[in-house]
């Protein structure tokens, strides 16, 4: 229960770094996610949710679920789509809605818009730092924790802008390159939905090994992209990184901050990197006109990569840590409850 509290005040916190107007939440199951009954588990839950799905809350996948899960789950609900809650904080009518939510199923990459968003987020996350840097895209290297949704979308994207991904772990293994050039990323990403969060075992060029083994490798930025408490007070000090870029929720460990910001590492937070989802929606159903695949995915990348430089440049101007720049920021954003989320201001 603790832990899916500080995941939903994160999650509040992305939306006033993004500049959304609504508040933040999380839902959890205490449930084995490699048991035979999830599918059903999952099922029960959203079942027992659906009031708060139809209503007022955006649901959407995370640690252990996929959104194909999730929309298989909402049409055996008879639930039209799993954020049916936008469609009544923006006023859209049924047809309207479904109109634009059908841009999120369209093809891009190796997946769809809606699968890619947030690791496209978190890419831009990253280039964001990279450029604060000062480090071109094409020396710039980069190990990715986790491969998931959210870390194998942040892989391709990282990839497809000329960045090298020398190393990646699932909760399995390892692997990680031998000359210091990029992985063959093309080779390593899942084709199906949800066939993701282990990287192959076998015939991709790399050395493989136990997954500890990714702190370890020195590269400009690391990117937690799986789980909380990914970097502790016991990895955090032999890191040799000049960033850590975190998408994963809770990924850092408050010992592990500090430890980090002493040795002048700079630290992007969760809920900041991770807010890519979020503005992907603002992207989406901001527009008066519906944007294309393309103008959803260029929103999230230029609005990241400015939060990341604003926050950088506030933590140098206060004399604070990027968390407390961010949080600062958040304090300082208005709060308008009874205008819609996305979107120009309308009061």
């Amino acid at each position: 229960l603790d832990c899916v509290r500080d995941l939903a005040s994160n999650m509040t916190s992305k939306m006033r770094i993004a500049g959304i107007r609504a508040d933040g939440a999380k839902c959890g199951i205490d449930y084995d996610p490699h048991s035979p009954g999830k599918k059903e588990a999952l099922y029960r839950f959203i079942r027992a949710i659906r009031p708060l799905v139809m209503e007022r809350y955006s649901l959407g996948p995370d640690l252990n679920t996929t959104m194909c899960e999730l929309e298989a789950i909402a049409e055996r609900l008879s639930i039209p789509a799993v954020k049916m809650a936008i469609a009544k904080a923006q006023g859209y009518d049924l047809p309207s809605f479904l109109k634009r939510y059908r841009v999120l199923k369209q093809p891009f990459g190796h997946a769809t818009v809606g699968r890619i968003r947030a690791g496209f987020g978190l890419a831009a996350a990253c280039r964001g730092a990279l450029e604060f840097l000062n480090i071109p895209l094409q020396e710039a290297t980069v190990a990715i924790q986790g491969f998931g949704g959210l870390g194998s979308a942040a892989a391709y994207t990282l990839h497809e802008a000329g960045i090298k991904i020398i190393a990646i772990a699932d909760e399995e293994k390892s692997l990680i390159s031998t000359n210091n050039e990029s992985l063959d990323i093309k080779a390593i990403l899942p084709t199906k939905c949800g066939n993701v969060g282990l990287i192959p075992s076998s015939g991709i060029s790399g050395r493989y090994g136990d997954p500890n083994q990714i702190y370890d490798v020195k590269c400009d930025v690391f990117i937690p992209a799986a789980i909380e408490n990914a970097i502790t007070a016991d990895n955090a000090g032999a890191m040799q990184i000049k960033a850590v870029v975190t998408g994963a929720n809770l990924a850092v460990t408050q010992e592990a901050q500090k430890m980090l910001n002493d040795r002048g590492i700079i630290i992007i937070p969760d809920f900041v990197a991770g807010c890519g989802g979020s503005l992907s929606m603002d992207g989406l159903f901001g527009p008066e006109i519906e944007p294309s695949a393309q103008e959803v995915l260029n929103h999230v990348n230029n609005r990241m990569r400015k939060i990341v430089k604003k926050i950088i440049k506030r933590s140098q101007q206060d004399g604070v840590t990027t968390r407390e720049a961010a949080l600062r920021l958040c304090s300082e954003a208005p709060i308008y409850p009874e205008a819609r989320p996305y979107g120009p201001l309308d009061i």
